[in-house]
């Protein structure tokens, strides 16, 4: 099989296999900070100087050194999620931004200024660290089929390229060649190229993106392939691939009849 010619494809592949690591490494970061947080007895919230907060979320009535299981946390966050090899040049965040960011205010009030894990903080964490798992199980499926998706339209169109390739050389070889066949099966092979672009366009207007913060498929591919020269490489590269077709085709029809 030849080399493949479908430039933009193969860099967006490598983009999405990037995502992939991460979104694989940030799972499992949470995962891991998940077991440790088990494993904390949180503070009884009857001990001296707390009080039961609204919604369920304990406050103190004055302020207290923070106890271990809220340095726990702290800790087992930072040697967790913010230790994947990414966290630096993705996130740039601190400690404390991140862990609001992922899960929650109130509980980042609790663990960084109350300085109290209680039972009822205790159980939020656990919530949102499974919630957190969960996002990035989803973006980990989204992704695969992405992937699925780019694969199989490089496929295909290395396919179309190569016979279109093969049926160009024909055109000048030394026999007489049937160009109104040759034609016939260059306008087959312009098709097929139309239905990959067809089928992505059907993909990314189609998928359902609402439990990834609410974003369109378009949208996602822009996240994705920010870097690529185009943020919808399968239709540039069929695009391009239809040209070559095309350009055949029309050597098709001005080439000089051969002659024996």
């Amino acid at each position: 099989m030849p080399e493949t010619r479908q430039s933009r494809i193969e860099h967006a592949l490598e983009l999405l296999d990037r995502e992939v690591t991460y979104a694989s490494d940030e799972r499992s970061a949470f995962e891991r900070f998940r077991s440790r947080v088990r494993t904390l007895d949180p503070t009884s919230p009857r001990d001296p100087g707390v009080q039961a907060g609204g919604g369920g979320v304990v406050a103190l009535e004055t302020a207290a050194p923070t106890d271990a299981a809220a340095r726990t946390i702290r800790q087992a966050y930072d040697e967790t999620v913010l230790s994947v090899p990414h966290f630096e040049a993705e996130y740039g965040e601190t400690l404390r931004q991140n862990f609001e960011a992922e899960l929650g205010t109130e509980v980042a009030v609790q663990v960084f200024e109350t300085g109290r894990v209680t039972p009822p903080v205790h159980d939020a964490l656990l919530a949102a660290t499974e919630q957190a798992i969960e996002e990035r199980t989803t973006y980990l499926e989204t992704l695969r089929t992405e992937r699925d998706s780019l694969c199989r339209a490089r496929d295909r169109l290395d396919d179309c390229e190569s016979r279109a390739a093969e049926l160009g050389a024909r055109l000048t070889a030394a026999d007489s060649p049937d160009r109104s066949g040759i034609d016939d099966q260059l306008q087959s092979l312009e098709a097929v190229c139309e239905d990959v672009a067809q089928t992505r366009q059907e993909l990314l207007h189609g998928r359902s993106t609402a439990q990834l913060v609410g974003i369109s498929g378009e949208t996602l591919v822009q996240f994705l392939y920010a870097e690529c020269t185009a943020t919808c490489p399968v239709l540039a590269d069929a695009a391009d691939c239809i040209e070559t077709i095309r350009h055949q085709r029309r050597r098709s029809l001005t080439l000089p009849a051969v002659t024996s």
